[in-house]
């Protein structure tokens, strides 16, 4: 039997294994193109919607905080996140930022921090929170608020004027929450409400944001 039949067939296979393979490899790289297209648009969806969460509520504002607002941004943080990691302090002070930028809640730190129900005490002669009548425990539990842990106290100082100077380098991981608990504790009646959805759990907090809010303009 003649060599060169068997190498004409031999060519032949190949040519066709090659054709085919081509082919396979244009359709591929067509559809990789089709996917990636998609992929595309589907990535800047998303990237819109952790915009805007995550992007501080305040960037495009000029905000000027005074002594008064660092020392209450700070005593609660120290009030309510000393023994959290710097993540939970960071996660405390966003909720306050974000409190302060929505129109559902008072328009200064000082303000949200305070925010209650308040009586005219007579022999002091200034108004006190009634006890446990106000939005962060520590401010209305009839407890002296004096920072007792100098340590944790001057960190607590450091890390809200920190943050307040980089405010709008910052971005909220707490995905705009406005709200939050304890994890060891029932869960609040607010917590249920479908308005407040869960958005991150950090140390022992879990938080939550309340829908449909609206920013106070120019804040």
């Amino acid at each position: 039997m003649s060599i060169k039949p068997l190498i004409l067939s031999a060519l032949s296979c190949i040519f066709f294994m090659t054709t085919a393979f081509a082919v396979k490899i244009v359709a591929y790289g067509n559809n990789e193109k089709h996917k990636t297209y998609h992929s595309i648009n589907e990535i800047s969806d998303v990237k819109k919607r952790i915009k805007r969460h995550t992007e501080p509520k305040y960037i495009n504002t000029f905000m000027i905080f005074s002594n008064d607002e660092l020392k209450c941004l700070a005593l609660n943080v120290y009030h309510e996140a000393r023994n959290e990691s710097l993540s939970g302090k960071m996660a405390v002070m966003l909720v306050t930022m974000n409190r302060v930028t929505d129109e559902r809640f008072p328009g200064t730190i000082c303000q949200v921090v305070h925010q209650g129900k308040h009586y005219y005490h007579k022999t002091l002669k200034k108004k006190i929170p009634r006890k446990d009548r106000c939005q962060f425990s520590w401010y209305c539990d009839g407890r002296s608020d004096i920072p007792r842990n100098r340590k944790a106290w001057v960190y607590s100082q450091a890390l809200a004027e920190y943050f307040l100077k980089r405010s709008m380098l910052f971005i909220d991981f707490t995905e705009g929450a406005t709200h939050y608990h304890a994890n060891y504790i029932p869960l609040p009646r607010w917590a249920k409400n479908k308005k407040f959805k869960k958005t991150v759990s950090i140390d022992t907090h879990l938080f939550y944001r309340w829908e449909n809010g609206s920013l106070i303009a120019m804040k």
